[in-house]
């Protein structure tokens, strides 16, 4: 009898065992889950405003005064997406190491730069046909990278591999209009830059080396 509930006893233990084994791992795994679609809504938002600066810098070289209205959103939206409330909590709990962080932060650096350049265009400004282009790249960019990390979330069915597709079609145009141009030397090295994480970021692991290890 003892032993048959010494057995048993034994049995329970390693079924909660097992049981608090699951729960960590679907902790683990919702908390991963969770990151991944808070860093690329975040992406978005930096998207999106890299989309509304280089339409506001087209303005800008017609001189229509709509242009800067448009820049000064980019930059507070800009600002929101980097130091809000979400990207804090993101790092409180110690992402801030991770590869996605990192060149999330090293994005918004060079989106600030580029969105200042942005701002001193005007209709007086030289190689304007060049800039034109290069704010093109930087639109097609961003939208490409927001629509490869929406279908990368795998929430819509055969839709996904469509956005994911298309996406990466622009970051070829993108990259295309990059190879291209030969005018706006300095203009085009600050695009360049921003275009190039843009094209980039949809493939950077979201864990870190370890992790991907467990």
């Amino acid at each position: 009898m003892k032993v048959t509930v010494r057995l048993l006893s034994l049995l329970a233990l390693l079924g909660l065992s097992a049981c608090d084994l699951d729960r960590h791992e679907m902790h683990e795994a919702r908390q991963s889950l969770s990151y991944t679609l808070e860093m690329h809504h975040i992406h978005m938002l930096i998207n999106h405003s890299l989309q509304m600066a280089a339409q506001g810098a087209d303005m800008n070289l017609q001189d229509v005064q709509l242009g800067s209205t448009l820049l000064m959103k980019s930059s507070e939206l800009l600002k929101r997406a980097m130091s809000g409330p979400e990207m804090a909590q993101l790092h409180k709990l110690g992402n801030a190491g991770k590869p996605l962080m990192e060149m999330t932060h090293a994005l918004a650096d060079k989106a600030t730069l580029l969105m200042e350049e942005m701002k001193k265009l005007s209709g007086k400004s030289a190689d304007k046909d060049a800039i034109r282009m290069l704010n093109h790249a930087i639109e097609a960019a961003a939208a490409g990278s927001s629509m490869i990390m929406l279908g990368q979330q795998g929430m819509a069915g055969d839709i996904d591999a469509v956005m994911v597709n298309h996406g990466q079609s622009m970051l070829g145009e993108a990259s295309g209009i990059m190879k291209d141009i030969s005018g706006a030397a300095e203009y085009k090295v600050l695009v360049n830059q921003v275009v190039h994480m843009l094209i980039g970021i949809p493939d950077i692991p979201v864990l870190s080396g370890e992790e991907a290890k467990r």
